[in-house]
């Protein structure tokens, strides 16, 4: 994935400056789009893998916490409508 990264990377970087679209304002090449294309000779490998593993451990805790929200929200939904069923009981005599 790491590899597959400063591949795009490097593809973008060649093209942007092939094309010429240096920013002068960020002294950066610019892909056609507008963001900024780096030199991957800049980029190390091991740095870009520990990011990557970075980032997924943070998309399971984010799924993570979107499970405990809908839980609790479920949690909540359930306590209102047997606080409602109690309500709207009628009175026994």
């Amino acid at each position: 994935m790491a590899q597959r990264i400063k591949k795009r990377t490097y593809d973008a970087y060649k093209e942007a400056k092939k094309a010429r679209r240096w920013d002068p304002d960020r002294e950066c090449y610019l892909d056609p789009e507008g963001n900024i294309c780096i030199d991957p000779s800049i980029i190390d490998l091991e740095t870009l893998m520990k990011s990557i593993l970075t980032a997924e451990e943070q998309i399971k805790i984010n799924d993570a916490n979107n499970v405990d929200k809908e839980r609790l929200k479920e949690e909540s939904r359930q306590r209102y409508l047997r606080v409602t069923r109690v309500k709207n009981r009628p009175p026994r005599h």
